[in-house]
């Protein structure tokens, strides 16, 4: 008989423990719900990229990844517990975009990864998107995608694409200049480079410009 009482009361005792356990075992957390809102610097520093996000609820650390190119494989480079990473990319990578993405998580798992966030370390990277006008009387009009972090663009005339682009025609603080001294009837080449606190970056691409009549079109009718 006492064998059978101590029996249940040891089988109490145990079922008691688990149950304790079980409520003393922390609960796992929700995952973080929203995706952090990174920005990138653009040439603050002169070998690194400084990230930033407001922090996100939930979050106990934060994973950053990173590709070189807008459509290119993101590769995770760091995790940190603050809501800033700074990417030491070195000398050699200066003056060239880098595209981040960040995702915030917990022991409970990860919430959604961040929208891309470009930013570059050095001076500026080359201009895109440059287009000089064929379509003018009165000069030839030159036009690129502005460069956050730059403050000034020199824009290199050459009558040969592969050449040395040795007159200048402009240094302007906007992202758009005119060539006034271009002849009627010839093609330009132009190419732009950008300016920061680290010095010039690279030229861009060239795009050919004409002041009308340009070659291979017909001439204005006269009046």
């Amino acid at each position: 008989m006492k064998t059978r009482i101590y029996a249940a009361m040891a089988g109490a005792l145990l079922a008691f423990a688990l149950a304790g356990c079980e409520f003393l075992r922390p609960a796992v957390p929700t995952p973080p719900a929203s995706a952090p809102h990174v920005t990138a610097s653009a040439g603050e520093f002169e070998i690194a990229i400084g990230l930033d996000w407001p922090p996100v609820e939930r979050a106990e650390t934060y994973t950053i990844y990173r590709a070189d190119r807008p459509d290119g494989e993101y590769e995770p480079i760091g995790e940190t517990p603050y809501n800033s990473y700074r990417d030491e990319v070195g000398s050699g990578h200066t003056g060239r975009w880098y595209w981040y993405r960040v995702q915030a998580c917990n022991p409970g798992g990860c919430g959604p990864i961040s929208a891309p966030a470009r930013g570059y370390a050095g001076p500026p990277p080359a201009p895109t998107n440059v287009r000089a006008s064929d379509d003018r009387v009165d000069g030839i009009v030159i036009t690129w995608d502005p460069i956050p972090g730059a403050t000034e663009y020199e824009v290199g005339r050459d009558r040969a694409r592969d050449g040395t682009y040795p007159t200048l025609v402009a240094r302007v603080t906007g992202n758009s200049a005119e060539d006034a001294t271009a002849k009627p009837g010839l093609t330009y080449w132009y190419r732009v480079r950008a300016r920061n606190g680290w010095g010039f970056g690279a030229l861009s691409e060239p795009d050919p410009g004409c002041v009308l009549p340009c070659p291979g079109f017909p001439s204005a009718p006269p009046g």
